[in-house]
């Protein structure tokens, strides 16, 4: 081996032991891959070789084996007094690992960054006013649905595959992005697309101008762009949420108030009052607390007569009987039979068949969910208790049992006193049911 200075650091601790002598002496380890090349040459086999960035690994280090990579050109050098005519291999090598592993990172970068982008849902394409042209990313078709080779497309004109993808209540706002740009550098955008499958998406994003024409109007403008449709929907279920608790608040307040008012008018004293509200507005937050739990949108109807009954009496005791379908209402109705449940079981546990071990109560329900002439039948059955007599005046309890849940559903409610257990009936419109 005969080399030059610029072949020194590819030797590394090799050199300088390694000029005059043999090739494979110097480089054992790469003789499995260069020495049928070498030898190819020197027969007159091969006439030269060339390789970019070839792979090999090697040690130069002492024992530490490393992987390089070299652009190498390999030619005879002519001797004719050699048998084959060449006597020796004139070889030219440029180490790229460096490159190599520059390209194979920016490759990872470039791999994570399209990954982030796509996970993300995020698209970018840039216009050029002065070329009318608009160049896309492959996330920034994806994201707006369009396909257009090499990412091509058209700035204005009914071949503009923006605004055809634009919302067409939309499509206005394309003008006015562009007309931002004359008069600033950086202007944020939001707006609909429509995909060709029928969706409709929101984005939003911003736009940045790269460099301006000498008349100070725009020439190229980088657009990045990010789907926020979800977002958009939780924004509009929050609106409603907020909307939904104004309205019920304010229903709440008012019955709150005819509740205090109906018991102070049927109360015996300030101790009665007292029994009585505290009962009645703890029946409406058990109400209350089952709606939040389903975002106020409703309840199980189930779940609504377990919650009333609690503090009256055990799920699993023997005197109580539940049965129906699943069936979810909607929250004026879960408010207003909630209201009847609580009131129901008061009377029961003080007069009725929980005030004796030996009462029974079974609640049962039917359902018709036909959309046309859907219905709810709920009943309240009591049997064992003490003997039933019909009441002599109507306070407030019976108005919550029955003119205000009457009200409350346009349903109808039937309510006989008959000697061995009172027996409650409710019959209500498929308006009740959360659809």
């Amino acid at each position: 081996m005969i080399y030059n200075d610029g072949y020194r650091p590819i030797l590394g601790e090799k050199h300088p032991r390694a000029l005059g002598l043999p090739f494979r002496e110097v480089w054992p380890e790469v003789q499995m891959e260069l020495a049928p090349l070498h030898e190819s040459i020197l027969s007159g086999e091969r006439s030269a070789f060339f390789a970019e960035d070839f792979l090999l690994r090697i040690q130069r280090h002492g024992f530490r084996w490393e992987d390089a990579h070299f652009t190498i050109s390999y030619s005879p050098i002519p001797d004719a007094s050699a048998p084959s005519g060449v006597g020796g291999v004139l070889i030219t090598a440029v180490e790229t690992t460096n490159r190599v592993l520059m390209e194979g990172a920016l490759r990872k970068s470039e791999e994570r960054y399209r990954s982030a982008m796509h996970l993300g849902r995020i698209g970018s394409w840039e216009v050029d006013f002065v070329r009318g042209i608009r160049t896309w990313t492959r996330e920034g078709m994806a994201l707006f649905g369009i396909d257009l080779p090499d990412g091509l497309g058209q700035l204005g004109g009914q071949s503009d595959e923006f605004r055809q993808a634009m919302h067409p209540e939309d499509r206005h706002l394309l003008g006015e992005y562009h007309a931002l740009t004359d008069k600033q550098d950086s202007f944020p955008a939001e707006y609909r697309i429509l995909k060709s499958d029928g969706q409709i998406r929101w984005l939003a994003g911003y736009g940045h101008v790269l460099d301006r024409q000498p008349n100070g109007r725009a020439h190229r403008v980088i657009n990045v762009a990010t789907d926020i449709t979800e977002r958009k929907a939780a924004e509009t279920h929050q609106r409603f949420l907020m909307q939904e608790l104004s309205h019920r608040s304010k229903n709440l307040l008012t019955l709150v108030q005819s509740i205090a008012d109906q018991s102070f008018r049927k109360s015996k004293d300030q101790k009665d009052f007292q029994s009585r509200l505290s009962g009645r507005l703890g029946g409406l937050a058990a109400s209350n607390a089952l709606l939040a739990r389903g975002d106020w949108r409703g309840s199980s109807l189930r779940e609504l007569i377990e919650f009333q009954l609690a503090p009256f009496i055990d799920r699993s005791s023997s005197q109580l009987e539940i049965r129906g379908p699943e069936v979810n209402l909607v929250a004026d109705a879960s408010q207003a039979i909630g209201l009847a449940l609580h009131e129901l079981a008061t009377n029961a546990v003080k007069h009725g068949a929980l005030s004796s071990s030996h009462g029974r109560l079974s609640i049962s329900w039917t359902v018709d969910q036909t959309p046309s002439a859907g219905r709810l039948k709920l009943d309240w059955r009591e049997r064992g208790g003490p003997v039933v007599t019909t009441p002599k005046q109507k306070g407030f309890g019976h108005v919550v049992i029955k003119s205000m849940i009457e009200q409350a559903v346009r349903g109808n409610v039937e309510l006989d006193f008959a000697k061995e257990g009172l027996h409650w009936s409710l019959q209500a419109p498929g308006s009740v049911f959360l659809r």
